[in-house]
């Protein structure tokens, strides 16, 4: 593929770039990979299980034959909820993404999809596979980041929050935590890492696969609760929210933002 032409200076922002989506074999990640794949992109991802990995990976090679052709899709599975291996998963993770030359574009979507702790019977030891994943990892991917893209404004990093950080519901504190210091660590990044762009995207209720899996026969009162938190009168998808993302990646005139896709829920 070319870089992008007159008649594709919107479109074709991402022709060829190197884009690692951490998260990227389902939910939310696996959305924004194929939007980053429909853009031309170069794409790697991430996830922890190896058949998940494969699974992704064949569905979006099968989907996309022309885009992800030769060496353009990519997949590594690591698991970063690891304390004791993640700073060496991290590493591996962009010498993969970056390959031969420069990564471009860092999305962090991977999350440890359990349901959340009531306060009552939190632990310190609970509480560590979710925060390795959430803050630990993005730390460490940021630590590294320097070696593997050029920090310049064309590039980015992208951590994923939740409108949980502002709205909490009850028994989500851990979560709602983890979503705030989340938010509070993208500007301090942004900072640090300038003029490297980060930002992040806070969703609302978006119906993924795991999570219908979690939910089970609580699945439809789930999205009624969602429908009714929403002014937009329905829960969220993730083809919805990883425009979000494709978003960030494109402006490079926006950093340390937080970019909402919860269908009005702060407000209903």
């Amino acid at each position: 593929m070319t870089g992008p032409s007159a008649t594709t200076k919107y479109t074709g922002q991402l022709i060829d770039k190197r884009v690692l989506i951490v998260g990227g074999t389902s939910g939310i990640g696996y959305a924004v990979a194929e939007a980053a794949l429909e853009h031309g992109a170069r794409v790697t991802i991430v996830g922890k299980q190896v058949p998940k990995l494969e699974k992704a990976l064949a569905q979006l090679s099968a989907t996309y034959p022309t885009q992800t052709a030769g060496s353009r899709l990519q997949g590594m599975a690591r698991d970063l909820g690891d304390s004791p291996t993640v700073e060496s998963s991290v590493q591996e993770i962009l010498q993969l993404a970056a390959g031969s030359g420069k990564l471009q574009h860092l999305v962090i979507t991977a999350a440890d999809m359990t349901p959340p702790p009531p306060v009552s019977e939190v632990t310190a030891e609970g509480l560590q596979r979710t925060t390795t994943i959430r803050l630990m990892a993005p730390l460490l991917f940021a630590k590294h980041l320097p070696g593997f893209m050029d920090c310049a404004t064309a590039s980015s990093m992208t951590l994923t929050s939740g409108a949980h950080a502002h709205k909490p519901d009850a028994g989500w504190s851990v979560i709602a935590a983890h979503c705030g210091a989340v938010e509070s660590l993208m500007k301090g990044l942004a900072i640090d890492l300038r003029p490297l762009r980060v930002n992040a995207v806070a969703p609302g209720a978006i119906m993924t696969d795991v999570v219908k899996d979690i939910l089970g026969p609580f699945y439809d009162q789930a999205i009624q609760l969602a429908k009714e938190k929403s002014l937009v009168a329905s829960a969220g998808a993730p083809e919805q929210v990883a425009q979000a993302y494709l978003y960030l990646m494109k402006d490079t005139y926006v950093t340390g933002s937080v970019l909402e896709s919860n269908g009005g829920m702060l407000l209903a």
